[in-house]
């Protein structure tokens, strides 16, 4: 779904990003498996995520608008011998993290019973949670525990596993400014409005993008576009990397699939995280696959969230 080389413009390259990911399988199998869950989802009786898919298909189209407005970030070549080895340890290294927060999710969400637990990590995460709620206040555990468990502890174990930072998106960047001016302008201007328009105060607005930044936002960007996009564009090219990870990105949010369906079971659940999430997830992984560093979908991400 993207490619490195691009016509020259904004025309020029919007066009060959279009006509790349028309003619690349890894886009006509995400569109497969997302046709499939509304499929799904409509045979079982229950109504499409109209909101969730709109949100998405906008930042989609932000992201097209992004890379007509940025030539491409310089390719990566698909690693082989045995870095191609370290870098699926690596890979299994992020899965493992994955799985374990998403069964923080699923909890979270009263899909596991009360007594369910991982051992170790269960303690860990309700001792996180407990300290948290200590330094930040009731209600607010999640504000040490989501950066441990999604960035602190992942990150530490890919670093022992050979990664290096500037590889999952601490570098430099590729025309992040220009990406953040076209990303950021509508979810501004929607909050600018809220603010004009009465719907919410100063002070309401500065908590709620405080505690995506410290629950969300960056630290989702990190697991996903930092550790598994990064990985499996080392592994499988491009493309497909941005296609995986979007829907592992969507099922990872389980939990809150069963809660959207009314716990009514595992297929819906799925299906309805693909129809939304993994499309924001498909958006996001598109601007860091051309920025090639975080802080674009993140700071994307915080103000998607806080709207």
């Amino acid at each position: 779904m993207t490619t490195t080389a691009a016509g020259t413009g904004f025309r020029g390259r919007t066009g060959h990003v279009l006509k790349a990911a028309a003619a690349s399988p890894c886009t006509w199998f995400y569109a497969a498996v997302w046709f499939a869950a509304a499929v799904v989802l409509s045979a079982g009786g229950h109504d499409l995520p109209v909101a969730g898919m709109a949100v998405g298909g906008v930042l989609l189209l932000l992201s097209l608008l992004v890379a007509g407005a940025t030539e491409p970030a310089p390719s990566v070549a698909a690693d082989a011998g045995p870095v191609r080895r370290r870098v699926w340890v690596q890979l299994g290294v992020a899965a493992v993290f994955i799985a374990l927060t998403a069964w923080n999710g699923l909890a979270f969400h009263h899909v596991m019973g009360g007594d369910a637990g991982i051992p170790l990590w269960t303690p860990l995460v309700e001792w996180l949670r407990g300290l948290g709620e200590q330094w930040f206040g009731a209600g607010r555990g999640n504000f040490l525990a989501n950066p441990v468990t999604f960035t602190v502890l992942p990150l530490a174990a890919l670093l022992l596993a050979g990664a290096r930072l500037p590889a999952l998106g601490f570098g430099k960047g590729h025309r992040t400014g220009r990406a953040l001016l076209i990303c950021c302008a509508i979810p501004a201007a929607w909050l600018a409005f809220t603010l004009v328009s009465g719907q919410q105060t100063a002070l309401r607005l500065l908590g709620t993008l405080a505690s995506n930044v410290m629950q969300n936002g960056f630290f989702e960007e990190f697991l996903f576009r930092g550790a598994v996009q990064t990985r499996l564009r080392l592994l499988a090219g491009p493309g497909w990397a941005l296609v995986l990870q979007a829907l592992v990105f969507g099922v990872w949010h389980l939990g809150l699939g069963y809660t959207n369906t009314g716990h009514t079971g595992l297929l819906p659940a799925i299906a309805v995280t693909i129809l939304q999430q993994s499309l924001i997830g498909l958006a996001l992984g598109t601007l860091f696959e051309r920025t090639r560093n975080l802080l674009v979908p993140s700071v994307v991400h915080i103000a998607v969230n806080s709207m």
